[in-house]
């Protein structure tokens, strides 16, 4: 029995393609742990967030784009896992094991809630329509469940319900939902139908109850008793935590590896390996500051127009011809040409992401803060799109300037971070085409030149890199 757990977690500002590398490091390790044993099995885990994440997985014709529930469906044998730290959508839950079952996997006896992870109620989602615009949220209600977690109760008013108290007595937990719903409607002069969208929360809530865990050794026991490895996958990523990130262009949750303890219902004594996924060219979706972003607040105005114009993809590829974008020096036309190319638009929002280039800086210090041993690199095929634009080579952020200095470091504060200029380096062009690459042996020395580059600056070791949109598309170093 191996007995070890591991962290794999965002190191940027989300949609680095966790799920994706998760899925390649699970299908490895299971072939090599199957010599040993024949009865290997694992945990997928999410230790934090809720239906904000955006993790497409594809196998031969089977896709699907996972929001709330954790990667790993595609192995029969493991047992999916959300935890305490989590935040619940009954709905979005419900709808989701629709769509897996949709394509032939069942995860009913293999999915696993914990008996303390809040739901989201419906007055969270209303709230969070009012007032998440500003900052680009999801529109889940995640924040205000959140909040209301840490609120507990005003006055005599309960504000916030865990998944096993309202199954426990779900009169009274009717009651909670419909207080809160009737205190929105009344601040905000709204016309909601109560007891309609009461009713509703019950039902889709009622129908998770088989999944319900209510000991808080579930993993525990699966690791000490049963030999099962354990893999926690962070949602959004480390430039999103809600206490280290750019407040309050930020998550609601705790996205650094160490929160997988502290909200994952596990020790950390098992703890083996932490991994962290960055992108080679670097997105960030909604508000707030990009450092390394190429048309700054250009592109931030661009791509959160009406909140964040869904439709932007058809629009771009209407209206921008890519011989024309591909010759252009301005730096959003540079952003919409490589954001059409990597098609860059978000998986839950379907918003336009802003596009930058990859910041070593921020790479080196979430490395060094998260502790991470492993790192995968996606859509290191990307980086020949910049030999087909005005760009002299591949340009990577190396440092910053602050107010008249050279600093190695992220900015502490919002203000300081959008403040600071990039200091941009340029490496060779890769002018190869990787993506029919299946192993290290196929790759060009040119990129092997731009991996030793990145190791040399975030001093850890590249161990896989993303060659292509599609699943087997991954090569290990």
């Amino acid at each position: 029995m191996t007995r070890e757990s591991r962290v794999l977690i965002g190191l940027q500002y989300g949609d680095e393609g966790k799920a994706r590398v998760l899925d390649k490091i699970l299908s490895r390790l299971r072939d090599s742990r199957l010599r040993l044993t024949p009865k290997y099995k694992n945990v997928v885990a999410r230790f934090a967030g809720g239906a904000n994440a955006g993790h497409t997985l594809e196998k031969g014709d089977k896709r699907v784009v996972l929001h709330q529930i954790p990667s790993g469906i595609f192995d029969p044998d493991a047992k999916l896992y959300i935890a305490s730290g989590c935040v619940l959508n009954p709905q979005k839950t419900n709808r989701e094991i629709t769509d897996i079952n949709n394509i032939g996997i069942s995860i009913e006896k293999r999915l696993h809630i914990a008996a303390n992870t809040t739901l989201i109620q419906p007055h969270h989602l209303i709230l969070d329509a009012i007032h998440g615009k500003a900052i680009g949220t999801t529109g889940n209600g995640i924040g205000h469940a959140y909040a209301d977690r840490a609120q507990r109760a005003l006055g005599e008013t309960l504000k916030t319900l865990r998944f096993a108290d309202y199954l426990i007595d779900t009169e009274a937990g009717k009651d909670v939902v419909r207080a809160n719903l009737e205190e929105t409607n009344a601040i905000h002069n709204l016309d909601l139908n109560v007891n309609k969208l009461t009713e509703e929360f019950h039902m889709e809530t009622m129908e998770l109850e088989k999944y319900l865990t209510k000991n808080p050794l579930f993993l525990e026991s699966l690791v000490a008793d049963y030999g099962y490895d354990v893999f926690y996958e962070g949602a959004q990523a480390v430039m999103l935590d809600n206490l280290t990130g750019t407040v309050p262009f930020v998550t609601s949750s705790r996205t650094l590896a160490g929160a997988a303890y502290t909200c994952g219902d596990l020790s950390s004594r098992y703890h083996k390996r932490t991994m962290g996924v960055a992108k080679a060219i670097m997105s960030r979706v909604g508000n707030g500051p990009f450092v390394s972003g190429f048309a700054g607040k250009e592109s931030e105005k661009y791509c959160m127009a009406d909140g964040g114009n869904k439709y932007k993809k058809a629009e771009e590829k209407r209206l921008y011809d890519i011989d024309t974008l591909s010759k252009s020096e301005n730096p959003l036309d540079l952003e919409i040409l490589l954001r059409r190319w990597g098609k860059e638009y978000g998986a839950s929002t379907k918003r336009p992401r802003r596009i930058g280039a990859l910041d070593l800086v921020m790479l080196k210090q979430n490395c060094a803060l998260n502790d991470i041993d492993e790192l995968y690199i996606t859509k290191f095929d990307c980086l020949e799109h910049f030999s087909r634009t005005t760009l002299p080579g591949i340009p990577v952020v190396t440092a910053y300037e602050l107010d008249g200095k050279i600093i190695n470091y992220m900015p502490t504060t919002t203000k300081e971070a959008e403040a600071a200029k990039p200091i941009v380096e340029y490496l060779p062009h890769i002018r190869e085409d990787i993506s029919g690459a299946t192993h290290k042996d196929h790759l060009p020395s040119s990129v092997f030149d731009v991996k030793s580059f990145i190791e040399a600056q975030v001093r850890v070791p590249i161990y896989g890199i993303g060659v292509g949109p599609e699943r087997d598309q991954f090569v290990f170093l």
